[in-house]
């Protein structure tokens, strides 16, 4: 029986992978850092036979297929079939390809389909199976170049969420996260795992990036950190706000005469433990998000010149159980790019799209 499950699942995967040509992605040009957005892309309503694919989806696809040596990838979510399509062909150029992923999301077929597929081709997978999330989303590819950010490897991660994604090619960087994914690679995960980031602070030029994981790295303190040293004004994005310390942090910067400015996800905004009622009755403009699927980003920006971001929710689960990853930017060109994506968000949420279920 499970002979005959897999051999079905085998065929129906034949019929879902990509066989249409592959956009040429854009050149990269940058060589240390470059974000890309999903909100320019997005359409509603998103119906799976009309999708084009963005460019940020053929550009990670792209660095797949020219890998040389190795792919690491750790995924919370996962059924997206070009990257699924990516690691296949490099597993068989001979590319050592390893994965971990989270069990919690099994029950779904198409995530257990995707996973298969790649188990079944000889593809090493570490799995976290406690009630800890491994909810990080990063790629390293040849021990040189990193793909992180708020996107989930799927099809709504790619095509109706707003998410943001960082191509970085600093080597202290990737090293950081490589390290990252050794530990969970051998099944140390959540409060297992201890700090050993070998680079927290790199410099590039007159930028610089820090690298925090959680739970070991104790996030939230830098995060507070930089929300206390805010002069000008802090703008966030938030799938999952219940943090008080960081909602702490900007009612103080708000009453000391900062601007501050936020989106919500709709359907977290008003869960158990949101801070939107707090922020607003400090004067805070926050409001939930207009988009009729997801507003995925987990991003705050901070005087016109700072971006945190990555997977890390602004919750206690984020900083004290799940595997998280989070960067901290000083990078004011960087930080525009950022700002240009709340801008969207923030008038899409004042003007909501109108929804048909």
């Amino acid at each position: 029986m499970a002979g005959l499950l897999l051999l079905v699942a085998l065929v129906v995967a034949e019929r879902m992978i990509p066989v249409a040509l592959r956009p040429t992605p854009p050149p990269l040009r940058d060589g240390i850092v470059r974000v890309f957005f999903t909100t320019p892309t997005l359409v509603y309503p998103d119906i799976a036979e009309e999708r084009v694919m963005p460019d940020y989806e053929a550009a990670l696809v792209a660095d797949i297929n020219a890998a040389q040596h190795q792919v690491d990838v750790a995924a919370f979510e996962y059924n997206l079939m070009s990257v699924a399509e990516a690691l296949l062909h490099a597993r068989k150029r001979g590319v050592l390809v390893r994965l971990a992923l989270d069990r919690e999301v099994l029950h779904e077929p198409e995530m257990a389909l995707w996973a298969g597929l790649l188990e079944h081709a000889g593809i090493p997978i570490a799995w976290e199976d406690s009630t800890a999330f491994l909810h990080s989303k990063f790629l390293v590819i040849d021990h040189t170049l990193l793909w992180t950010g708020s996107w989930n490897v799927t099809n709504n991660g790619t095509y109706r969420n707003n998410n943001n994604l960082l191509r970085i090619t600093l080597p202290p960087v990737v090293l950081n996260y490589t390290v990252e994914f050794e530990q969970m690679f051998n099944n140390t995960f959540g409060n297992d795992k201890i700090t050993q980031t070998p680079f927290p602070l790199v410099e590039y030029g007159d930028r610089q990036i820090e690298t925090y994981f959680a739970p070991q790295d104790g996030v939230a303190v830098h995060v507070l950190e930089r929300l206390e040293r805010a002069q000008h004004s802090i703008r966030f994005l938030a799938f999952a706000f219940t943090s008080s310390d960081i909602a702490g942090a900007m009612i103080a910067r708000r009453q000391a005469g900062v601007l501050v400015q936020g989106v919500f996800e709709r359907r977290n905004a008003r869960g158990t433990g949101s801070v939107l009622s707090d922020l607003r009755g400090a004067g805070a403009t926050v409001y939930e998000d207009g988009n009729c699927y997801t507003m995925h980003h987990k991003v705050i920006i901070i005087d016109e010149a700072t971006v945190i971001t990555g997977s890390y929710n602004f919750t206690g689960r984020a900083e004290d159980t799940n595997d998280e990853n989070l960067l901290i930017i000083d990078d004011p060109l960087l930080a525009q790019q950022y700002i240009a994506e709340f801008e969207r968000v923030y008038a899409q949420a004042q003007e909501p799209m109108e929804c048909r279920w």
